[in-house]
């Protein structure tokens, strides 16, 4: 569901121009498109502050603070009553990204949104990066991980995380798992709400 969320918000983001108000017809029939495909009503795609859009990733890998590298972050986040995709890439490359992923039965009621994830089992909580150092791809996947949503705002979103992290090939090799810990701060995210409004996962 989070893959399914995140490509519809993709498709949004460029037929929206990133901001550029005179596309909206394109904008009208994405969000259309979206409520085809998959029943829910779409809420409007607010573009008003994309220049102000940016996250500050405090996140330390092992000895390494990734907010250098995502000094140029634009987050954005697609919201449903049981998912809720956040998305923060690298403006410069546009390849490197961090994923974030929330899921329960009902995160409007949820307060705050967290959720974990313990011995890689999915308990509402999902944490991963990826970056391109010389010419190679580098994904980190969580195998241990915690998160919460501490305040969730349409100018401001601030998460928690704090976990263990890997290559896929290190799935089964815990000495080689790196901890991870910090906050992620998103200023003026692209906010999209999927069969909800927006204010339904405000606090």
């Amino acid at each position: 569901m989070n893959k399914i969320l995140l490509t519809l918000f993709g498709a949004s983001l460029i037929l929206s121009g990133c901001g550029d108000t005179g596309n909206k017809a394109g904008t009208s029939l994405v969000e259309k498109t979206i409520e085809a495909a998959t029943g829910n009503k779409v809420d409007a795609l607010d573009v008003n502050h994309i220049e102000d859009n940016n996250a500050v990733v405090d996140v330390t890998i092992g000895d390494e603070n990734l907010q250098d590298h995502f000094k140029k972050g634009f987050g954005s986040i697609t919201a449903s009553k049981e998912t809720i995709a956040i998305t923060i890439a690298q403006v410069d490359n546009g390849q490197d990204n961090i994923l974030i992923g929330f899921t329960g039965k009902d995160l409007t009621a949820l307060r705050p949104i967290a959720g974990k994830m313990v011995k890689g089992e999915n308990d509402g909580f999902t944490f991963s990066i990826t970056r391109v150092t010389d010419n190679a791809m580098d994904v980190q996947l969580s195998f241990e991980a915690e998160g919460e949503i501490v305040s969730l705002q349409k100018d401001k979103i601030v998460i928690k995380v704090k976990g263990k992290t890997g290559s896929s090939a290190d799935a089964e090799n815990p000495e080689k798992w790196k901890s991870y810990e910090g906050t992620i701060t998103m200023n003026y995210p692209v906010f999209q709400a999927l069969g909800s409004e927006k204010e339904d996962f405000i606090y």
